[in-house]
């Protein structure tokens, strides 16, 4: 018994001289590299818009006025036959009237006058509803929604194409929700508006060409107490429903190009948040060189948004470099009470991988990622696992544009 509370003793003692890890978050920006960049010899873009809907309307119009030849003839039809009807009921109702009118006149006063027959009713011509169209696209209301960053608007550059493709599988959805005096009813449009996108150079050519939005999307056209409220509503503004969902639709769209071209294409300014990690104030050791990497490491990183190619901040992310290289040659894993033991050694992999990243050297930071996953400290493996994402992309788009 005695063993076993000296050994817990030794345990919490243990545990009591581990280093404790700060997590110092730094923000800084830094320009995104295309994955589709454009030849830097262009400077401009401009963007041309393509209504591909304009063909959907074309349809929509003849499939219109083929109901209508359609619904004309059966009408015609109908109308022939009643007029037949119409005029063998008459001539049946004259011809009796010519023998009542003849006995009459020979003198029977008991004949019975005949009575006017009750006439079909006249057909009428089976209406069909207008075509639902797409209201025409202005130029401008595409190309201001696009600003490709690191590119200024002008003629010889860069040709953005954008498709504006009609509306499909449109179609009203209602859900019910609540009970008894407090159920809603809510109705949705879903539909389909993708959208057509082509980026091209004069060097290159096409550097990009996709579709997006290519899904499924949903707009809400309102909640009501009663479903024949919504019934009500759409017998007087079916067009509107459609309209509105057709704007709502356009201008999500537009802005799904911007995000989508600058992703690909432009030089967008983003905002990175990393940890940098020292070691609070301990008793056995002192860490202020950890504590000097990451003002030097910070400063670096504010550097890196300066230029594409990042080249104001390696100095200061060196000198960080340096100092959490130093630290390594004293790293004993084996021993929990060293002043780099595995938490630490473990800490300096970490630090060092983010710094190999911003620099660029990409193989480098991969050997610090598996040395950070490999040093089996829970903290820093999932730091290190979610720098592997980080390493990837800007791995694809360095390698893509240097």
């Amino acid at each position: 018994m005695k063993k076993m509370i000296l050994l817990m003793v030794a345990g919490i003692s243990t545990l009591a001289m581990g280093q404790n890890v700060t997590e110092n978050k730094v923000s800084f920006n830094f320009i995104q590299l295309p994955s589709n960049p454009i030849s830097t010899d262009y400077k401009t873009f401009n963007v041309l818009v393509e209504r591909k809907y304009e063909q959907a309307n074309n349809d929509s119009l003849v499939a219109y006025q083929a109901k209508v030849e359609q619904a004309t003839l059966e009408y015609e039809a109908l109308l022939i036959a009643w007029k037949e009807q119409v005029k063998n009921a008459k001539k049946n109702y004259l011809t009796q009237m010519v023998t009542w009118q003849k006995a009459v006149n020979g003198g029977n006063t008991t004949v019975v006058q005949p009575k006017e027959p009750i006439y079909p009713s006249a057909p009428i011509m089976r209406e069909i509803p207008q075509p639902l169209l797409h209201a025409d696209v202005l130029d401008d209301q595409v190309s201001n929604s696009v600003s490709l960053a690191g590119f200024d608007r002008g003629e010889g550059g860069a040709t953005i194409t954008v498709g504006i493709l009609p509306i499909s599988n449109y179609e009203i959805k209602m859900s019910q929700k609540g009970e008894g005096a407090a159920i809603k009813y809510t109705y949705t449009a879903n539909y389909k508006l993708p959208l057509e996108l082509k980026v091209e150079d004069p060097s290159s050519g096409v550097v990009l060409q996709t579709i997006i939005l290519n899904s499924i999307r949903s707009y809400t056209i309102g909640t009501y107490a009663s479903q024949y409220e919504y019934d009500l509503y759409a017998l007087d503004n079916e067009s509107k429903i459609w309209t509105d969902v057709e704007n709502s639709a356009r201008s999500t769209s537009y802005s799904q190009i911007n995000t989508f071209i600058n992703d690909k294409c432009g030089y967008p300014v983003k905002t990175r948040t990393c940890e940098i990690y020292t070691v609070k104030k301990h008793k056995d050791h002192q860490y202020n060189d950890l504590v000097n990497a990451f003002t030097v490491a910070s400063q670096g990183y504010q550097m890196v948004g300066q230029s594409r190619d990042r080249a104001a901040a390696k100095g200061k992310i060196n000198e960080a470099i340096t100092i959490w290289k130093t630290m390594l040659k004293e790293s004993n894993m084996g021993d929990n009470k060293a002043r780099v033991n595995d938490k630490v050694t473990a800490l300096l992999y970490t630090n060092l991988a983010e710094a190999y990243i911003w620099l660029s050297e990409f193989d480098t930071a991969e050997m610090y990622i598996n040395q950070a996953i490999g040093a089996g400290v829970f903290k820093f493996k999932k730091a290190a696992e979610d720098l592997r994402g980080l390493l990837n992309e800007r791995k694809l788009r360095w390698n893509t544009n240097f």
